[in-house]
């Protein structure tokens, strides 16, 4: 009686692994089957002609003449702003100027230092306030770096 329950049990982990194992299987292809009908169902599909365009911005010369012109203006004026308050208004007064494009944003630095910074595509302008005075920075249309620096000493507690 001993060797046929022993027997019994030996059969029914047997068939218990067979179970296992033909599951696993059963997954394993399901699994391998959807993921190919998955690639060459989406393969089949055509993207529509949104999708498949690129975005191009077209840059005009007009709008990088300007953006140089009002970096020109800048740099003519020479403004002695020392204050961060009246750094907006400089900011917004160029910022109507220039192309639609243009990004603008004011840098708080340590020390009390702070810049204001124009972007348009590949040109920038930038109008830099720190202790030892102003700096002026453009890239034009060309590539080229222009600056114009104004020394002076800044009346900030800070600056040694």
């Amino acid at each position: 009686m001993l060797k046929f329950l022993l027997l019994f049990c030996l059969l029914l982990i047997f068939y218990a692994a067979c179970q296992v194992g033909l599951k696993t299987y059963k997954i394993r292809r399901y699994r391998k089957g959807k993921a190919s009908n998955t690639a060459t169902a989406l393969a089949a599909v055509p993207l529509p002609n949104y999708v498949r365009r690129e975005m191009v911005h077209v840059v005009e010369a007009h709008e990088q003449e300007l953006f140089d012109d009002v970096a020109s203006l800048l740099f003519q004026q020479k403004t002695d702003l020392q204050d961060p308050v009246q750094a907006e208004q400089l900011q917004q007064r160029l910022f109507y100027k220039m192309p639609g494009r243009t990004t603008t944003h004011i840098r708080h630095l340590d020390l009390g230092e702070w810049s204001i910074y124009w972007n348009f595509y590949d040109q920038s302008l930038e109008y830099y306030v720190g202790c030892y005075g102003i700096l002026y920075t453009h890239v034009d249309r060309f590539g080229q770096e222009h600056k114009l620096e104004i020394a002076k000493n800044l009346s900030h507690s800070h600056c040694i």
